[in-house]
C-alpha cells in the first residue's frame, strides 16, 4: 500500500503482515476525512462495512482494548514516520481525541527526527504484551487527561444500558451490564450491534465515574 510502509523486525513479521488490511483501511478512512476522527470512531469505522478488518471491540474492558488500541497505534506511528520522508510531507496528529492528516510544519514534536516518547511506546510491538496492572493504570493516567462525557454521551450510555441518568451507583451498573449482555450475546441469539452499543456505553459509564467522589 502507497504511504504507508510498516516496520519490519524478524519476529514479528506475521503479525505485520496480518495488520496489511488495517493499515489500508486507516490510510482510506483519514483521506477521506479531513477534519480527522476520534480514536472511538476509528476503531467503529474499522469494524464497519465496507472494512470490517476488525471484530467487535469490547470498549468496556481496558485489557481487551489496549491489543487493539495499541495496534492501531501502531499503525498510524508507522504512517506517519512513511509520510515524514515524503517530497511534499504530511504528518499525522495521533491522539485518542484527534487523528487527522494535515500538512507538516517544520516545528514542533511532530517534525522529522524530533524525539517522541508515544512514537517509540507504539513502534515497540513487544509493548503489545503488558500485564493487565500496566494497562489498567495506562487507561487511569489517559483518562486524568480527558474531561468527562457531556449530557448528551451520558444519556445515549444511560439509554443504552436502559438506567436512568444520572445513572446509579456503579456496582447496579456493572450489574445491569452483565445481564445485557448476556441477554444480547450473538451466541444467545442476540445482534453484534446491540452488543456493541452495551460496551460502548459501559465505556462512558467507566468514564462518568472517574469523575464522582
Amino acid at each position: 500500500m502507497n504511504n504507508a510502509p510498516m516496520a519490519t523486525t524478524g519476529r514479528h513479521d506475521s503479525l505485520l503482515q496480518s495488520l496489511a488490511p488495517m493499515q489500508e483501511a486507516v490510510v482510506s478512512l483519514l483521506r477521506t476525512h479531513p477534519r480527522g476522527l476520534t480514536e472511538m470512531a476509528l476503531l467503529k469505522a474499522l469494524m464497519a462495512r465496507p472494512w470490517q478488518v476488525l471484530g467487535p471491540v469490547d470498549f468496556s474492558s481496558p485489557s481487551t482494548l489496549y491489543p487493539v488500541h495499541f495496534l492501531l497505534f501502531h499503525v498510524l506511528y508507522c504512517w506517519r514516520d512513511a509520510l515524514h520522508r515524503q517530497t511534499e510531507p504530511e504528518t499525522l496528529e495521533i491522539g485518542p481525541m484527534s487523528i487527522r492528516l494535515r500538512p507538516l510544519t517544520r516545528s514542533g514534536s511532530n517534525q522529522p527526527g524530533a524525539h517522541d516518547p508515544l512514537a517509540d511506546f507504539y513502534r515497540d510491538l513487544d509493548n503489545l504484551a503488558l500485564s493487565d496492572d500496566c494497562v489498567e493504570q495506562m487507561v487511569n493516567d489517559f483518562w486524568r487527561g480527558v474531561q468527562p462525557p457531556d449530557q448528551g454521551r451520558l444519556g445515549e450510555a444511560c439509554q443504552a444500558l436502559e438506567v436512568p441518568c444520572p445513572p446509579p451507583p456503579l456496582a447496579q451498573v456493572r450489574q445491569q451490564f452483565r445481564r445485557l449482555a448476556m441477554r444480547h450475546h450473538p451466541d444467545r441469539g442476540g445482534s453484534t450491534e446491540r452488543l456493541q452499543a452495551l460496551n460502548e456505553g459501559m465505556a462512558v459509564l467507566r468514564h462518568y465515574y472517574r469523575y464522582q467522589p
